[in-house]
């Protein structure tokens, strides 16, 4: 079995030498452990993905490739650094068995914080995935934890292991100078950093809204949330003209905020709320995806209008919408008047200022012009 370490980059992999494994693993992208090395890290993801001669590794195996192919036929494993966040560290480990190859993630934390998030982070992603067996999250296989020894110190690694998402990709708003316009910028590792189509800008949003409203029960208000454009938790891809997205992640699921006791609420007045926060966190990134926070065109609006019905309807065909006629949901929407809407919205408006005061700028200068455009898409919007 041939194990190789490598950097991913944007024109492919970078080996790396004896010199570069030597190096401090960062805990953050600024911040040296104060005695772990590259290799360290590197070494702690093999002995994890093979961890008890490879028996829960086997069984994904055969359930990605097919019963038969297990540990005993792996060829060839490449783990690659793919990203170093604040919180935990993403890498990808291809596996190569039988002719065939797979491809996997590994998130890995540190920090006693980080630790806290990844087992809270596949709690949810296990949840999900059995609780409602949808593809569009990456699906959980094992977790666990991998010790490190330097010397006499020792250090305690938390990961867990997921599906990679082959060849989507994260985007983000940017300005394209030759347009002097906004649009969706697909960072493509690649082929190299493009801008969207606007069919590819509208389906973004459209299936975003779709893959956070099919997650969401209207029971009992749960949904995902967190979620934001400028954490890339989004991903797309676009292969032979068809475009497809992906949720990366799950900070949590429960239900918005703003109701403090379900017993209260009106499953009708919450859903209605999911929607009208989703059409305005839609709308919000920072531009080029670290800069300041940016507001998407107006298209945003029916896309995620367009996102969220026809989740509603598949919910509705599963026997899982639970509030009657979707129809009448919708005859609800089209009846309030701009003012009404407005009101709706601004009854949250602190929940945004606490949330996020970057966003909350945003919002507040945009939030009249939203109203407008939400009612006219409303008003025109048929089943």
């Amino acid at each position: 079995m041939i194990i190789k370490f490598l950097f991913s980059g944007p024109e492919g992999d970078i080996p790396l030498g004896k010199d570069d494994l030597v190096t401090p693993f960062k805990i953050t992208p600024s911040e040296n452990h104060p005695f772990l090395t590259l290799c360290d890290y590197f070494e702690s993801i093999k002995g994890f993905i093979l961890k008890d001669n490879g028996i829960a590794l086997s069984y994904v195996l055969s359930e990605r490739l097919g019963e038969g192919i297990d540990f005993s036929g792996i060829t060839r494993i490449l783990i690659r650094s793919e990203k170093h966040g604040t919180l935990y560290h993403l890498a990808s480990v291809e596996i190569f068995a039988d002719g065939q190859s797979s491809k996997l993630a590994v998130s890995t934390a540190v920090s006693e914080k980080g630790k806290a998030w990844v087992e809270h982070e596949y709690d949810m992603l296990n949840f999900l995935d059995k609780t409602f067996n949808l593809s569009y999250l990456p699906k959980p296989y094992f977790r666990g934890s991998v010790e490190c020894h330097a010397g006499t110190r020792q250090e305690f690694l938390s990961m867990f292991l997921t599906e990679w998402f082959e060849d989507y990709h994260e985007w983000h708003l940017a300005i394209d100078e030759e347009e002097k316009k906004q649009k969706i910028c697909i960072w493509d590792q690649k082929k190299g950093h493009r801008f969207a189509s606007r069919e590819e800008a509208f389906e973004i949003i459209r299936q975003g809204s779709k893959i956070l409203t099919l997650f969401y029960d209207t029971r009992n208000f749960s949904q995902i949330y967190p979620w934001h454009h400028a954490a890339g938790d989004f991903v797309v891809r676009n292969r032979n003209g068809v475009i497809d997205t992906k949720l990366t992640t799950v900070r949590n699921y429960e239900p918005f905020m703003v109701f403090e006791s379900q017993s209260d609420i009106n499953p009708m007045v919450a859903i209605i709320y999911f929607f009208l926060n989703m059409t305005i966190k839609m709308r919000l990134d920072k531009l080029d995806g670290v800069g300041e926070v940016v507001w998407a065109g107006d298209f945003c609006v029916e896309a995620a209008t367009r996102g969220f019905f026809e989740a509603l309807r598949i919910m509705e065909d599963e026997s899982r919408y639970h509030l009657g006629k979707l129809e009448d949901l919708l005859l609800l929407l089209k009846a309030f008047s701009r003012e009404e809407l407005g009101r709706l919205f601004f009854s949250v408006l602190d929940f945004y200022g606490q949330e996020d005061p970057g966003d909350f700028s945003a919002i507040k200068i945009n939030l009249e012009s939203h109203v407008n455009q939400l009612y006219q898409v409303l008003q025109g919007f048929h089943l």
